[in-house]
């Protein structure tokens, strides 16, 4: 798929990463480092501009593949980067994908992320053809599942080792979502 995609909502541009994006992405993720931590391991202390800009790279070779679908979201009154919002593991064979979010830390309990996943939901129905989106998290991790549910995805277990985090198999979370949920 091509670069140049747009997703726009009342509040957000959701869009590929462009390199430029490198310094407002590394900020970001520094900033709300403590947030992220506990539930994204490449989240570290240690996150550089080397990595930002190898996970921007990653993300647009991904995109045009079409391997998985990651947007940088962006405030659409000041353009300030806001996070990121992606479907991954997308599966031919049972037609599915992973969702997956997060949201700089200024910006939680605003909506931001269900408004930017309604988006990108709407986008693998749509757009992609896709019959199924999955969100799994972390089982303490509550503000993901809250939004899990504002985008009307339902609870379907707890899965055992559905998580590998810090070298070690955990426990997760599995909503599903399917077409037939946002109508």
């Amino acid at each position: 798929m091509k670069l140049d995609f747009e997703l726009t909502t009342p509040r957000l541009i959701l869009r590929p990463f462009k390199t430029a994006d490198l310094q407002a992405f590394l900020e970001a993720v520094n900033q709300s480092n403590q947030y992220l931590q506990p539930w994204l391991e490449w989240c570290d202390n240690n996150f550089d501009q080397q990595q930002a800009y190898e996970w921007i790279n990653a993300s647009r070779l991904s995109w045009q593949h079409d391997y998985s679908y990651e947007l940088a979201i962006f405030d659409r009154l000041n353009d300030d980067f806001i996070g990121t919002v992606s479907l991954s593991a997308i599966t031919p064979l049972f037609n599915s994908a992973n969702l997956g979010y997060w949201i700089k830390y200024n910006y939680h309990r605003q909506g931001i992320a269900t408004e930017a996943n309604i988006a990108i939901i709407q986008f693998a129905f749509q757009m992609l053809g896709l019959t199924r989106l999955e969100i799994i998290t972390h089982t303490d991790n509550y503000a993901s599942q809250k939004t899990a549910l504002a985008c009307n995805a339902i609870f379907e277990c707890e899965a055992r080792n559905r998580i590998f985090y810090q070298n070690k198999p955990m426990n997760g979370y599995v909503y599903s979502l399917v077409p037939q949920d946002l109508y």
